[in-house]
């Protein structure tokens, strides 16, 4: 099984929106993820209440939604959206 990497175009919207240090630190957290996905400092863990969504910390405040899903032999990661915590799980 051969792992991809997509993003929504509202991902990238809000990264190109981020400041310069949290673009740098994204890149960071995005390569590593890429290469190690379950490297303890990205805080990888599931969405609860959902089946393909996925979390990972890029700091202490800023959070990547990644769905995971199969197509044919391939796992898509889709980065999803980001931002701060409060940004990625608003509070009804």
């Amino acid at each position: 099984m051969t792992r991809k990497f997509r993003s929504t175009k509202k991902f990238d919207k809000q990264f190109r929106a981020l400041d310069q240090k949290s673009i740098k630190q994204t890149k960071k957290t995005i390569e590593l993820f890429m290469r190690d996905p379950s490297h303890p400092s990205l805080r990888f863990k599931k969405v609860q209440g959902t089946d393909n969504f996925f979390e990972i910390s890029v700091n202490m405040s800023i959070r990547i939604i990644v769905e995971v899903y199969s197509e044919a032999d391939d796992q898509i990661n889709l980065f999803y959206i980001i931002g701060t915590h409060d940004e990625v799980f608003p509070v009804n």
